[in-house]
């Protein structure tokens, strides 16, 4: 593709995944302004990115620290100069504790734990190499995946974190991801309002138990503005609102969509087109996409090269290029080996996504 920056959009090839630079500057300003009011900090999740020239520019408006759902996330971010990272998941195993350890060597790391066996093999870890690793105890607020239930379980793993060699004890995070998406307002803020008093409630009782409790962070783009302003919180986690999709949108419709695929029409006949872009380009895993700018048309079926759109627009021709914006963001990203950065329809960047493919 060469570097055709400073070029119109309209000389990229299809399907190409693009990133509108002016809505990731609205949205991110809207959520650092209202960070700052509320005196809590914005630690923004990389598993929605994957790509460390975007998490770079993010740096570079104001965002000081990052979130990642794998170590290899982690890895990619340090390696790219980025080195205030958390894990916000249980690493565990020798190879994965090792190269842990060895990363904590390079740049401010954290992790979540939720299991005394784990705790004691990351400190072995972390001591082998001379390192040391901050660590969140997970609390389970109602996901029902990970974590440790509110209250007096997670005392005894802050205990051990805490006097463990290699390791410091940071904080706590819950995390209410079964809540991000519910489409009633009401019942979202109530269960994260409910959530949140159980996670503040397991800070108080450790720190009345003697141990510093620096941290304690979890929410998400569709329950910011509740946890940031709950009083004991001191971070929020979101990563979805920088670059949004059509479902999140609907949700939250404050943060505009950054992120689409341009796509080419290869078929027409009466009442449809079809796109070059197809399930291999375009996750699904959360619901159809949509086209960016036409309403009226709807997106029947994606096969793995294709989207199906039912249309009436007898103007559509063979050539034409739309953008399509997909239902998940986070799984899209993770489709491309690069993005391209867009502003007032000119090319301004050409980022690699490094950590996309990688499940380790």
């Amino acid at each position: 593709m060469g570097t055709p920056v400073g070029q119109p959009v309209h000389i990229l090839d299809s399907p190409q995944l693009l990133i509108d630079l002016d809505v990731v500057d609205a949205n991110l300003n809207r959520l650092l302004a209202a960070c700052r009011q509320r005196g809590v900090d914005l630690r923004v999740h990389f598993k929605s990115l994957k790509c460390t020239g975007l998490a770079r520019y993010l740096a570079s408006a104001g965002v000081k620290g990052f979130l990642a759902a794998k170590l290899n996330e982690a890895e990619a971010l340090v390696n790219a100069g980025l080195t205030d990272v958390y894990i916000a998941n249980q690493v565990v195993g020798a190879m994965k504790l090792a190269r842990l350890a060895a990363l904590a060597g390079r740049a401010s790391v954290r992790v979540c734990v939720d299991d005394a066996e784990n705790i004691a093999q990351m400190g072995q870890a972390a001591q082998k190499v001379g390192s040391t690793i901050g660590v969140l105890v997970e609390v389970d607020i109602g996901m029902n995946r990970c974590g440790v239930a509110p209250g007096e379980s997670a005392l005894p793993l802050a205990r051990q974190i805490h006097s463990t060699p290699g390791l410091r004890f940071v904080g706590l995070q819950g995390y209410d991801g079964h809540l991000q998406m519910l489409p009633n307002v009401a019942e979202r803020r109530g269960k994260c309002l409910e959530g949140l008093e159980q996670l503040v409630g397991t800070r108080r009782l450790i720190e009345k138990a003697g141990i510093p409790v620096e941290v304690v962070t979890g929410g998400g783009t569709g329950t910011w503005e509740w946890v940031s302003a709950f009083p004991g919180m001191t971070e929020i986690q979101p990563g979805s609102f920088v670059i949004m999709d059509c479902a999140y949108h609907a949700v939250r419709p404050e943060f505009g969509c950054a992120l689409s695929i341009r796509a080419t029409v290869v078929s027409k006949r009466p009442g449809q087109y079809v796109l070059d872009a197809g399930s291999k380009a375009i996750s699904r895993d959360f619901g159809t996409p949509v086209v960016k700018g036409r309403p009226q048309d709807t997106v029947l079926k994606l096969s793995e090269e294709h989207a199906r759109v039912e249309s009436n627009d007898e103007s559509v021709r063979v050539g034409d290029t739309f953008e399509i914006i997909p239902a998940h963001c986070c799984a899209t990203m993770n489709l491309h080996r690069s993005c391209v950065g867009v502003r007032k329809g000119k090319i301004e960047a050409l980022w690699p996504i490094e950590a996309s493919g990688r499940y380790d």
